[in-house]
């Protein structure tokens, strides 16, 4: 197990609480701290990455025309320009949304057509398990919300949550996803570090 963190009315670091600790970390809950994200890495990132633009779809219902917007992929932001926690964290924000759009509209084959793709954050935490790394932790709902069939029918669906933890530093980001945890369970405790479960999603060199 990990520390416990500091649920977040604004962003801030988890404080420094006793609790168990893995192998991997000190008295005070650190993690060592490698050379940089990008460097612990030993390969280019990994990410789905295409480009879809919306489409109109047009569907002769009961003798009506009917139109539909296909959802698209929203690019992946450029590296920030500042680092501090409050960035970072509305940054690592941003940067999902874009990487769930790709995740579900690239190299897509389905029997439907994706009319939205939502994207909704209900918690967010820092873990402050490195001195010069930010650990960013979401607990979002996000993925295909609604589509349409090729008969015309529309469906949608309803999101369940999903944890997320990404580390970021000045070279890159990592990330790592896991199922969401149960409401009386230490996160800290439970979520898997990104440096060593996770993989390099983005290099800001």
């Amino acid at each position: 197990m990990k520390r416990r963190p500091l649920l977040l009315g604004s962003i801030l670091p988890s404080s420094l609480l006793a609790g168990c600790l893995t192998d991997s970390q000190d008295e005070s809950g650190k993690y060592e701290e490698p050379e940089s994200v990008a460097a612990h890495f030993n390969n280019d990132p990994a990410r789905p990455e295409c480009e879809k633009e919306s489409e109109t779809l047009e569907f002769d219902t009961d003798d009506e025309i009917v139109e539909y917007e296909t959802a698209e992929t929203i690019p992946y932001p450029e590296a920030p320009t500042d680092f501090d926690r409050n960035t970072v964290v509305e940054y690592v924000e941003e940067f999902d949304y874009a990487y769930v759009t790709h995740d579900v509209l690239c190299d897509r084959e389905a029997s439907s057509h994706i009319l939205n793709v939502s994207h909704s954050v209900n918690e967010r935490k820092t873990f402050d398990w490195y001195d010069d790394i930010t650990v960013v932790y979401l607990l979002q709902a996000a993925g295909a919300s609604q589509g349409v069939g090729w008969d015309g029918a529309v469906w949608e669906a309803e999101l369940g949550f999903s944890g997320l933890v990404y580390a970021v530093d000045e070279t890159g980001m990592a990330r790592e996803k896991f199922s969401a945890l149960g409401p009386d369970t230490d996160i800290e405790d439970e979520a898997p570090n990104p440096l060593e479960e996770g993989e390099l999603v983005a290099s800001f060199e």
